[in-house]
């Protein structure tokens, strides 16, 4: 049902970006030929109203609309009519509105699933609508399978730490901490990667610089931290230490022997080294804080012994309501540092790490399992990036046609159809080969996520492709 979900959800996208080309091209008074309003390639059924053939399409998945007018490309647009040939070229304002119509379609879209989520809520998990920091590797195993000290930790920070700003730029949560380090592009003088990370401990603000390291399979900086989790009970197992101490779900575990726990690993590793005697837990119940006594149980689970109290933890969410335009902001900030990226020969980010249809298909797909608001999300920042994307001035995309069009005016007469063919069908034949590449490395990516757990110090963020 989410992979259902998710391929509508593409589907919609891209029927709203044709649909801004289609109706400035009709107010424009351009003539349409036709409008797939659903599918690519050839039409299964089509029926004509108005002089445009609508029609359905073999490949289910996006849409397209066919305005010969927008661009002098000759025979490169294949089964034109013979009267469509003949048709007199566009006037440069008309190009350059129909072009931009598209992209501006995808931006409507994204005010409008964005008023929606303000209104509405969106829940998060609340460990991840936080910049404090929970957990520090000490060390950990980098892209290329060597141990090495995990750079937070060897740098000085510490659990609790509040982190403010990444490179001089704030941060307002920790998948921005985590987009931050990964989009940053900056070299010490050394030659290693450098990220400055200001952090807030005991109220005082501190500036330290922390040496990133590559990992996993996508090669892209981490520091290694994760952000504090709080302790909350969501079940208690029956005859368990915990049972036997009086826990019950909802209690939010604060302290063990007088340490406080940021991390519910903390806990764990507690009563893996003290076992055989009772350690003092305190805790919160309906605003008052108790404590009681537990022992754990031993435990053998795979041929090893454990130490367990009978806890399930429950993973709290948090409902925000950012605006429409805080949404789009923030999904245009994102974008233009991921193409920055992307062009910096500093930043360890490539065309690798782009994510094409199956991937975005894939990432929806898993936000279906949060609910719709969370899908939504996730639309605005794909249209945000669809829109960016297209405006790039590269034949085949929406500004390429705006540069032909700006180019020719600047002439005084039509660009050579030849070298337009040569261009457009250059470009068309490098997307090709980029959508396949990345199309690869998302089957790839979508494949090792489902066999594997991912390292909990990261979380790549995907880029989104253009899609057309």
């Amino acid at each position: 049902m989410s992979l259902l979900l998710a391929l509508a959800a593409v589907t919609l996208l891209i029927f709203v970006h044709e649909l801004g080309h289609f109706l400035v091209a009709r107010w424009r008074g351009l003539k349409v030929i036709r409008f797939s309003l659903f599918g690519l390639g050839k039409p299964i059924v089509s029926w004509h109203w108005r002089g445009v053939e609508y029609c359905i399409c073999w490949l289910p998945i996006g849409a397209y609309v066919m305005i010969p007018q927008l661009a002098d490309l000759g025979d490169f647009e294949g089964d034109l009519p013979e009267e469509a040939r003949s048709l007199p070229a566009g006037d440069y304002l008309s190009k350059v509105l129909v072009s931009l119509a598209g992209p501006a379609a995808n931006v409507v879209l994204a005010l409008v699933l964005g008023s929606i989520v303000w209104f509405a809520g969106m829940e998060v998990p609340a460990e991840l609508n936080t910049t404090e920091v929970g957990e520090i590797a000490r060390e950990f195993r980098n892209a290329d399978g060597k141990l090495v000290p995990g750079p937070a930790a060897a740098a000085g920070l510490q659990p609790g730490d509040i982190i403010r700003q990444i490179d001089g730029k704030a941060v307002g949560n920790f998948q921005d901490i985590i987009t931050a380090v990964i989009l940053g592009s900056n070299i010490a003088p050394d030659g290693r990667r450098v990220t400055n990370v200001t952090y807030e401990r005991a109220g005082t603000l501190h500036t330290v610089a922390v040496y990133p390291e590559l990992i996993n399979g996508e090669k892209l900086r981490t520091l290694a931290i994760a952000p504090r989790t709080d302790l909350v009970v969501d079940k208690v197992a029956e005859n368990s230490a915990a049972a036997r101490a009086g826990l019950r779900p909802g209690d939010r575990i604060v302290a063990v022997d007088g340490k406080v726990l940021i991390r519910r690993e903390d806990l764990r590793q507690h009563f893996q080294k003290k076992t055989t005697t009772s350690s003092q837990l305190s805790f919160m119940r309906d605003g008052k804080e108790l404590t009681a006594a537990l022992t754990p149980q031993q435990q053998t689970l795979e041929g090893q012994t454990v130490w367990l109290v009978g806890i399930t933890w429950r993973f709290e969410t948090v409902v925000i309501h950012p605006t429409p335009f805080a949404q789009i902001g923030g999904a245009v900030t994102q974008a233009y540092q991921t193409i920055a990226s992307l062009l910096n020969r500093k930043s360890d980010v490539g065309v690798r790490n782009m994510s094409g249809i199956v991937g975005i298909v894939d990432n929806l797909q898993q936000a279906a399992a949060f609910g719709l608001m969370s899908v939504f999300a996730l639309l605005i920042v794909i249209n945000v990036s669809l829109a960016i994307f297209n405006l790039l001035p590269i034949p085949v995309l929406d500004g390429g046609h705006i540069l032909f069009a700006t180019l020719a005016r600047l002439r005084g007469k039509p660009l050579n159809p030849a070298f337009m063919q040569g261009a457009v069908a250059t470009c068309f034949f490098l997307l090709i080969g980029l959508i396949v590449y990345v199309s690869f490395n998302d089957i790839r990516r979508a494949i090792a996520s489902r066999m594997e757990e991912p390292p909990a110090q990261t979380a790549p963020a995907k880029l989104p492709e253009p899609t057309k």
